[in-house]
């Protein structure tokens, strides 16, 4: 099995492109985007349209012409904190034509012995749009959400603090998610990073990945975590792959001024891995 992915191209349909490219040059089987996958869209009166508009007109277009030419690779998409989920459906909607498979708390299998789990939810931050953050492991930090909206449903409306702390957390989640596959032999898909690992470093040291995540990856141990929503970590760090135990985790990272994928192989057991701009794996 080889997998391209990438992550956080915000509606960059060049670097969609390149994905496309990258995965077509390097015979992957499947090629996935771990989150944050339409343009950024904070004006509420347009934003819905704004993301649907790119997913019709711009992504569906070039995902149609990669399986002209690809018709045995596997596209998977997975939202992220920036996506809005009343857009998210119309990217659901590409499965109708095969042109690509949704994954946020889906689970496909990717070979005889290997599936595929995605999850979009990220620990809260400051922003506004709350479709895809859940609490996480300990308290939920002091922001304010006097600015916080959710759009299930289809139309955007304000979240109350309440109403969010009574959605199911980032551990309930996954727990759910560990019952639908064999977790040990389940790439799992998760926007956020891991807590306290080199894939979520930001700017001051500051980390923001999930605890709970992380917990979830020492107790069952997958072989590969696939993730984003952190972009400057691998640059910050020094790697975009790090060990949790015998699990392989990855960020690509993002960069405006040039393309971020990894290609990973999996060969008798073992995970190889190689980044576009950082070369081969960590040892």
């Amino acid at each position: 099995m080889r997998i391209a992915c990438t992550a956080d191209l915000h509606g960059n349909i060049a670097d969609y492109r390149a994905l496309f490219a990258f995965a077509a040059q390097r015979e992957a089987h499947a090629v996935i985007v771990a989150g944050d996958l339409l343009p950024h869209a904070m004006r509420r009166d347009d934003a819905l349209e704004t993301q649907r508009r790119f997913v019709k007109q711009k992504l569906a277009p070039a995902l149609d012409e990669f399986r002209s030419h690809h018709p045995t690779v596997a596209v998977y998409l997975l939202p992220g904190n920036d996506d809005w989920a009343a857009a998210y459906v119309t990217v659901e909607e590409l499965a109708v034509e095969d042109l690509a498979h949704p994954l946020h708390e889906r689970v496909y299998r990717l070979s005889a012995d290997l599936w595929i789990a995605g999850y979009a939810c990220v620990p809260p931050t400051p922003f506004s749009i709350k479709d895809f953050e859940r609490c996480d492991d300990g308290p939920l930090p002091e922001f304010s959400f006097e600015h916080a909206f959710i759009s299930r449903g289809g139309v955007i409306r304000p979240l109350q603090r309440r109403e969010f702390e009574a959605l199911p957390s980032i551990a309930e989640d996954l727990a759910a998610l560990a019952r639908r596959s064999d977790p040990r032999r389940t790439v799992y898909v998760c926007h956020t990073p891991p807590a306290d690992t080199p894939l979520d470093l930001m700017p001051r040291g500051r980390r923001i990945g999930s605890r709970a995540l992380r917990t979830f990856i020492e107790h069952y141990q997958p072989p590969l975590t696939l993730h984003g929503h952190i972009h400057e970590a691998p640059s910050l760090s020094g790697t975009y792959a790090t060990r949790i135990g015998a699990t392989w985790c990855v960020n690509p990272g993002r960069d405006q001024r040039r393309f971020h994928g990894v290609l990973i192989d999996f060969t008798d057991g073992m995970v190889r891995m190689e980044h576009t701009v950082y070369g081969t794996q960590p040892e």
